[in-house]
């Protein structure tokens, strides 16, 4: 975000990272493959 010009806020780069998310599943929806969560594992959710 800092390299933008102008630079981006944490919560812009997020949101873009969920548009991105949700392009992807419809994506994958549309092709029948897995979706993005279809790679997390149990371990990733642990905090």
């Amino acid at each position: 975000g800092a390299l933008a010009d102008p630079p981006l806020t944490k919560d812009a780069i997020a949101g873009r990272i969920r548009r991105l998310l949700a392009l992807a599943d419809k994506r994958a929806r549309d092709l029948g493959i897995p979706d993005t969560e279809a790679a997390v594992t149990p371990d990733m959710l642990v905090v």
